[in-house]
């Protein structure tokens, strides 16, 4: 007779992750990820085996269209469960080698075109944000007015990536438009103190604020896909081509290891033939 798998066992999975510090975000990743395995092998336990992992993997690959990160990001969340389970017997599973794709980002005349096409106080805001400290989208969505601090131009990130707090610095180029949005907002936020609030004084989605960048975007002529990560991308690449420390740029984007922060190191064409030029050897 197999051995069954009781239902609750996602749930208790969840709890032991949360337990571990892992993000929500993560735990609800994850969570959905064994949900899919285990409907996989009708939640039998006798079936998880590195042969069904396998046959899983192809099924996500041919049937589903999983790219290799995807495949990637389910295999570690299966190690993580059957770790939790008590089935090390199984082995270190085989997961596809991550991709290290080249991050997308803007050229400055492009910032600017996109930056000229806002058509509100908040859309510029918005932008400025995204693109001058290079914060998520998640963690846009949660600023609150209370920690923002003008003078010294910095605001506070709570419950960032690993429900980690850290401080994030902001550019003179953007005290302006904040200053002068909180002034107006004032009244019309009612009790929320989320700086981007819903008519319900909620807070925010990030797919509403991809949704406001998509749209200021096609509105500039860019051809170019942008999201709300993109100025994230070009806001490192920005601090790295003028000098920074990977160190502090590690730091200003919140990356748990400077290995995250490594991908940043790639430079756009123009870039890399100015530098053959300038430091080219003469025999």
């Amino acid at each position: 007779m197999p051995e069954k798998l009781n239902s609750n066992v996602t749930d208790n999975f969840r709890n032991r992750l949360y337990a571990n510090g892992k993000s929500r975000n993560t735990v609800k990743m994850y969570g959905y990820i064994v949900e899919q395995f285990l409907n996989f092998i009708q939640f039998n336990k006798d079936a998880i085996t590195p042969e069904n992992i396998e046959a899983f993997k192809e099924y996500l690959a041919i049937e589903k269209g999983y790219s290799k990160s995807s495949i990637y990001l389910y295999i570690r969340a299966l190690q993580s469960f059957i770790t939790f389970i008590g089935l090390d017997n199984i082995g270190h599973l085989k997961a596809p080698k991550r991709p290290q794709k080249v991050p997308n980002y803007l050229m400055s005349d492009e910032v600017s075109a996109i930056i000229s096409s806002c058509r509100s106080l908040k859309e510029r805001l918005i932008v400025k944000l995204l693109v001058y400290t290079g914060i998520r989208v998640s963690e846009l969505c949660s600023i609150r007015v209370q920690d923002i601090d003008i003078n010294s131009k910095t605001l506070k990130i709570r419950n960032g990536k690993g429900d980690k707090d850290r401080l994030v610095v902001f550019s003179e180029k953007v005290v302006s438009d904040l200053r002068l949005y909180i002034t107006e907002m004032k009244d019309s936020r009612g009790k929320s103190d989320f700086l981007f609030p819903t008519s319900k004084s909620k807070r925010v989605s990030p797919v509403t604020i991809e949704r406001v960048v998509r749209d200021i975007v096609r509105r500039s002529g860019i051809p170019k896909k942008v999201t709300p990560h993109t100025f994230r991308h070009t806001f490192a690449t920005s601090l790295l081509r003028n000098g920074a420390d990977l160190r502090i740029i590690q730091l200003l984007l919140g990356h748990a290891s400077i290995s995250t922060t490594q991908i940043y190191t790639h430079m756009d064409d123009r870039a890399l033939k100015m530098g053959y030029e300038k430091f080219i050897p003469s025999y």
